[in-house]
């Protein structure tokens, strides 16, 4: 543990890790029921925060001008378009905002980019690295 707060704190980096990439149920083109959309949405924003707050804990970084960094790991054969994972992934930058880490997410404070990997079914998930610009 000693030796992640340390790179965390000179890199002026955080890395959040989720277990999944964002769900059908709230990317760009579904057409879920809204009750379905706003429950995954509430609970992906909520772990966003309480990750957040924790990595600023161990990390000892209040707020950082970002530059985010979504890389997501999938288990498909086919791709899922940018503009849809990015609509997935508003309630989890919400979240991350919420925690402090991030003042403001609008396009002027924040770089967002995005990066995709094929894995394993059993390895899926989504890293956000938030660096300082």
């Amino acid at each position: 543990m000693q030796n992640l707060y340390l790179n965390l704190k000179m890199n002026n980096k955080i890395t959040i890790e989720l277990y999944d990439v964002p769900p059908a149920e709230i990317r760009g083109n579904s057409r879920s029921h809204y009750r379905i959309t706003r429950q995954i949405n509430r609970k992906r924003r909520e772990t966003a925060k309480f990750l957040a707050l924790d990595a600023i804990n161990e990390s000892g970084i209040k707020t950082l001008k970002p530059r985010v960094v979504v890389h997501y790991h999938f288990y498909n054969t086919r791709e899922i378009d940018l503009d849809n994972l990015i609509i997935g992934m508003k309630s989890t930058l919400d979240g991350i905002v919420d925690s402090g880490l991030i003042e403001d997410d609008t396009p002027s404070k924040v770089k967002l980019e995005a990066e995709f990997s094929l894995c394993k079914k059993d390895e899926k998930k989504t890293l956000i690295t938030v660096a300082e610009i």
